[in-house]
């Protein structure tokens, strides 16, 4: 790639950051805190007190950006014999264990009555913005679906965990399934918080070919859980997703329901979302600025079974003086190894 095309310009508070080595951006999914490493030999920054202080990031792919790829806060720097490296993480990191109140949510001290936006404002209007808006609330509304959290009683636990735990899948529809994601949007002046739903698969999607967009695909084949089993009362509940023909491959579905049409309705839409048997990464050439959730058409007719529809769940960026280079994981989310 040639590097007349873009121009990645890194900002700590006012100051322009000239002498870095490389920027290594991660989005890893699952409404996870997206970071930026930047590596420098800049001696005068390894003195810096950078601990706290806000990183800007604008890619400048193409053309000048006016907003920020990227905003977040400096919270770790690790110096080496060689070069200093600080890492910044999106505005979410304020609603995690490391910069966040934890929450022991009582019959006395509750949420209830509350929807996942309205939790939202309230801790981060009186808790995280007491002194300072650290997260905009400008752009904040609700998820599809609305959901509750009247009778939610987790101990020790932390904001993001909360949302985590409780956002729900948009089961409108049997065939185009779609989460929602919590994310930062910014507005050339801050990260704003919002819930943002999945792009349809009905939209037609950036088109990635050998020849136009994709530079490397690898995947993985995966068994998919045929057979799910739940609980209804004193029911033990076994649905068969189609006719089972590599096999049964069983998932146990946690919690109990009232009636044995639901606990099938869920295996249904979990089957749905299982079905897809292969985690794909590629890295592309273009589509730098799509976000995960984004829908995109793969044509590659080495493997007519991966070609189609695919969402993007999670994103590497890394950059350098003279090479950009762009990854993302298609269609299935792999699992949480660790709290932020």
């Amino acid at each position: 790639m040639s590097r007349d095309i873009y121009n990645p310009t890194i900002y700590v508070g006012d100051t322009e950051i000239k002498s870095w080595n490389s920027v290594n951006f991660k989005d890893s999914g699952k409404n996870q805190v997206s970071s930026i490493s930047v590596s420098t030999s800049d001696p005068q920054l390894d003195n810096m007190s950078l601990h706290g202080k806000e990183l800007t990031f604008y890619l400048n792919y193409g053309a000048q950006d006016t907003i920020p790829f990227f905003r977040g806060r400096i919270k770790n720097s690790s110096p080496t014999n060689k070069a200093f490296t600080f890492t910044a993480y999106d505005c979410r990191t304020f609603l995690t264990g490391k910069d966040s109140l934890p929450l022991s949510i009582t019959d006395t001290n509750n949420y209830d009555g509350y929807t996942l936006g309205q939790f939202l404002y309230e801790y981060i209007d009186t808790v995280v913005n007491y002194e300072e808006t650290l997260i905009g609330l400008d752009m904040l509304n609700d998820s599809n679906p609305t959901v509750s959290l009247s009778g939610y009683r987790p101990d020790n636990t932390y904001p993001l965990k909360v949302i985590q735990a409780n956002l729900k899948t948009n089961k409108n529809s049997t065939t185009d399934i779609k989460n929602t994601r919590l994310v930062m949007r910014d507005d050339g002046q801050k990260s704003n918080i919002c819930f943002v739903e999945e792009q349809s698969k009905t939209s037609s999607g950036i088109e990635f070919t050998y020849s136009d967009g994709i530079d490397n695909l690898s995947f993985k084949k995966r068994p998919v859980p045929n057979v799910f089993l739940s609980k209804s009362g004193e029911n033990s509940i076994i649905y068969k997703h189609n006719n089972l023909p590599t096999g049964i491959v069983s998932h146990q579905i946690k919690g109990e329901f009232d009636y044995p049409d639901e606990a099938v309705q869920e295996a249904f839409h979990l089957a749905e979302q299982f079905k897809d048997k292969y985690e794909l990464s590629i890295t592309v050439n273009k589509g730098h600025y799509l976000g995960l959730g984004n829908v995109i058409a793969l044509d590659v007719p080495d493997y007519e079974y991966l070609s189609g529809k695919h969402r993007i769940v999670s994103k590497t960026l890394v950059v350098s003086k003279n090479k950009m280079t762009c990854k993302f994981g298609l269609s299935k989310e792999g699992p949480i190894l660790g709290d932020f």
